[in-house]
C-alpha cells in the first residue's frame, strides 16, 4: 500500500529505462498516472546514480515537510503528504540537483578516457554506428577478427560515452591490437562526442532509417548525425558503408570522396576513403543465397572476387550484417578464406532473428529493438516457412508523427501471416491493424504473457512464431 501511495522506487525505474530524459519521463507519467505495478521486463538497476536521485528526492520532500509544517502546521503537514505522493516532481528536480555534477563528471571521464587511448597509438579504433544492425556488426566482427588479432569490444548494447568509458577504463590494455566500439545516438552531436573521446580510426555505417526520428527530429537529421563518424575518421583511415542503404547511398553520392580502396592502393591512400558493400554492389557483395533448415549458403564476393560461404544464421539481415564485418576484416588484411572460416561459426546474437524451438513451435526471436528495415526483413524472413505462421508485436517506438502511417506500411506486408497478435495499445498497434486487410487474422492482447496461451488455443501443427519487437515497461 505505502509503495503504491509513493511510489518513488517504480518511477525511479521509468526515469532509469528512459535514460534521465526528463521530456520521455514526463510523457510517461502523464499518459500512465495511475499506473502503480510494471511487468519488469527490464530490471531495476540501483546504480549509484540511482541511488542519489533517491536519496535526494527523499530529503526535499523531507525539506518540503518541515517548511509547510513550520509555515502551516498541521494543514500544511496533510499538503505535504499529498505532495509527497507525486514522486515524479521530486524525482525530476533531484536529477536536475545532481545534473552539474554529472556533467562535471562526465567530462572528466571523456578526457581520462581519451588520455588513455591516445598512450596505446598502436590500439585501432573501429568505430560502428547506424539506426540497426550495429550490435550484430559488431559482435561478427569481433567474432572473425579475434581469429588473427587480439580484439576487444564493448559489450552488450555500452554505446553511450559513459558505458564505452567504462569498458576502456576497466578493459583495454597495450596488449591490444583492435578496439571495436559500437555508437549509439538520438541527436546530432552525439556521435561526434564518442568520435572525439575514442579517434577513432575505421568506422563502419549499417543503416539509416526511421529509427530514433522522433528525437533527431528528421531524415535528414539522423543521415547527418550517423555520418558523423565517417567524418571524424583520420586521412590514413577508411569507412565501411552500407550501400543498399538508400539515404547512405545518397549521401554519399552528393559528397566528393576518393575512390575505393582496394588491393593496389591500400598502402598509397592518403586520404580518408569510404567503401560500400551490400547485395546491389559489384566488389563487396553476397550472392547466389541459398536458405535451409541448418542455415544459409552463399557466394561472397570480396574486392571482386567470388568465395564459397556458409553459415548457421538465417535471414538477409544477418547475411547483410556479415557482410559489413567480413569487407571490414578484408580491409584489416585478413585473407579470403580466413573470413569464410570465421563465417562459418558465426553464432546468432540473442533477440535478433534468433532460431528457436519450444516442443512443436519454432521462435524467430526477433525482440531486440525493432526498426523498419529489420521488421520487414523479418517478415520476409517469417514469409519463407510453410507452415502456420504468427507474428507477435507492440510495434516499433520512437517514429514520432509518422508512427500510424509507418504501421500501416507494415501492415499491408502481412498478407502471407496467418495470425498477428498486436500487444498494447497504441499508435503502433493501431496503425498495424489499419493495414492488415484481413481483420480477422488480428488478436489483441494486453501483455505478451498472454501470447502462449492463445496460440494453444489455435491448435496449429508446427507453428512459426516471429517475436518482433519486445518493449520495456516504459512504452
Amino acid at each position: 500500500m505505502i509503495k503504491k501511495l509513493f511510489p518513488y522506487m517504480l518511477q525511479l525505474h521509468i526515469f532509469q529505462l528512459d535514460e534521465y530524459n526528463i521530456g520521455k519521463f514526463f510523457r510517461w507519467i502523464f499518459s500512465h498516472f495511475f499506473t502503480r505495478t510494471l511487468e519488469n521486463k527490464k530490471k531495476f538497476i540501483m546504480t549509484s546514480k540511482a541511488k542519489v536521485i533517491l536519496i535526494l528526492a527523499g530529503m526535499l520532500v523531507i525539506v518540503m515537510f518541515m517548511s509547510l509544517g513550520i509555515m502551516f502546521h498541521w494543514i500544511g503537514l496533510l499538503v505535504g503528504v499529498i505532495l509527497a505522493t507525486q514522486a515524479y516532481f521530486f524525482l525530476a528536480i533531484a536529477y536536475a540537483l545532481l545534473l552539474p555534477y554529472q556533467l562535471y563528471k562526465r567530462k572528466k571521464v571523456k578526457i581520462s578516457t581519451e588520455k588513455k587511448l591516445l598512450s596505446m597509438p598502436h590500439v585501432k579504433v573501429i568505430g560502428i554506428t547506424g539506426s540497426y544492425g550495429k550490435t550484430s556488426v559488431k559482435e561478427f566482427l569481433y567474432a572473425i577478427l579475434k581469429t588473427k588479432y587480439k580484439v576487444l569490444r564493448t559489450p552488450g548494447s555500452y554505446n553511450t560515452p559513459l558505458g564505452i568509458a567504462k569498458v576502456v577504463d576497466l578493459e583495454l590494455d597495450n596488449s591490444y591490437e583492435y578496439f571495436i566500439c559500437e555508437m549509439g545516438a538520438y541527436r546530432r552531436g552525439e556521435i561526434k562526442e564518442i568520435c572525439d573521446m575514442v579517434h577513432p580510426t575505421y568506422g563502419i555505417l549499417t543503416g539509416i532509417n526511421e529509427q530514433h526520428i522522433e528525437t533527431f527530429g528528421s531524415l535528414e537529421n539522423t543521415t547527418k548525425g550517423k555520418f558523423e563518424l565517417i567524418d571524424a575518421l583520420p586521412e590514413n583511415g577508411f569507412g565501411v558503408v552500407n550501400g543498399d542503404n538508400v539515404l547512405i547511398r545518397n549521401y554519399v553520392e552528393s559528397e566528393p570522396h576518393p575512390s575505393p580502396l582496394l588491393k593496389g592502393e591500400r598502402k598509397n591512400s592518403v586520404s580518408k576513403e569510404i567503401i560500400m558493400y551490400g547485395f546491389s554492389d559489384k566488389k563487396f557483395l553476397i550472392t547466389n543465397i541459398v536458405q535451409t533448415h541448418e542455415g544459409s549458403s552463399f557466394t561472397l564476393v570480396l574486392d571482386g572476387k567470388e568465395y564459397k560461404a556458409k553459415t548457421k544464421l538465417f535471414g538477409k539481415s544477418n547475411l547483410q550484417n556479415i557482410l559489413g564485418a567480413a569487407t571490414m576484416s578484408y580491409l584489416l588484411h585478413m585473407t579470403p578464406q580466413e573470413i569464410v572460416k570465421a563465417i562459418a561459426m558465426l553464432e546468432s546474437v540473442a533477440h535478433r532473428l534468433e532460431i528457436k524451438h519450444l516442443k512443436d513451435i519454432t521462435i524467430i526471436d526477433d525482440a531486440y529493438n525493432s526498426n523498419v528495415d529489420g521488421f520487414q526483413e523479418a517478415i520476409a524472413l517469417l514469409s519463407s516457412f510453410d507452415t502456420p505462421k504468427i507474428l507477435v508485436t507492440p510495434g516499433i517506438v520512437d517514429l514520432g508523427n509518422r508512427t500510424i502511417q509507418i504501421h500501416e506500411s507494415l501492415g499491408k506486408l502481412l498478407g502471407t501471416v496467418d495470425y498477428v497478435f498486436l500487444v498494447g495499445e497504441s499508435d503502433r498497434t493501431k496503425g498495424l491493424a489499419m493495414g492488415i486487410e484481413n481483420k480477422k487474422k488480428v488478436i489483441k492482447l494486453h501483455s505478451i504473457r498472454e501470447v502462449w496461451g492463445e496460440i494453444d488455443k489455435l491448435d496449429l501443427q508446427n507453428p512459426v512464431v516471429l517475436l518482433e519487437n519486445d518493449l520495456p515497461d516504459n512504452y
